[in-house]
């Protein structure tokens, strides 16, 4: 399915916050005795009628991509600060009010050079999406810098966090997304 507007989309993109949930709540089971210290929350935060208010807003951005507007209905946030380094995906509103402080993110070397940032690891790494859909890291914590290309879709960047996830929480292993 290429990552897109619809009932597909929207049972994907459900589907795939069912399974972030269930890994992240099993290892957080057991995260105390593995690691000796609690784990914090970690967690799929669904979207509530404000997080979609704030998922329409972010949908009239001229640089917003409709998949992303869409997960946005869905769930509101992501936050696996236990999860490798931490991994998150941050809220509509936090990456309009990140574009309203410093505007849009410059992505050199992208197709198309300007993003808005939806998400980050626990380094300080950011996640920013490009006009035409694809998804850039920051090389360090800053904005300013530059990036690399890790997804050509918002899909294909969920499927990489997934599996992120899923090489964690079943055997520890640390993967970059």
């Amino acid at each position: 399915m290429a990552g897109g507007v619809g009932e597909q989309w929207d049972g994907w993109v459900r589907q795939w916050a069912t399974d972030i949930d269930a890994a992240a709540g099993g290892m957080v089971a057991t995260f105390e005795s593995d690691f000796g210290y609690p784990a914090g929350v970690n967690e799929v935060r669904w979207a509530t009628a404000d997080d979609r208010a704030d998922a329409e807003r972010y949908g009239l951005d001229p640089l917003t991509v409709p998949p992303m507007a869409d997960f946005y209905r869905i769930v509101a946030a992501v936050s696996l600060p236990d999860v490798g380094n931490g991994l998150f995906i941050h809220r509509a509103s936090s990456a309009l009010a990140l574009r309203d402080e410093i505007g849009y993110v410059f992505v050199p070397g992208a197709d198309d050079t300007h993003g808005l940032p939806v998400g980050s690891t626990g380094g300080g790494d950011q996640f920013v999406v490009d006009w035409g859909g694809a998804v850039h890291r920051s090389i360090g914590a800053s904005l300013d810098g530059d990036f690399v290309r890790v997804a050509d879709s918002i899909e294909h960047f969920l499927a990489r966090l997934r599996y992120a996830v899923t090489a964690f929480t079943e055997d520890n292993r640390i993967v970059d997304v």
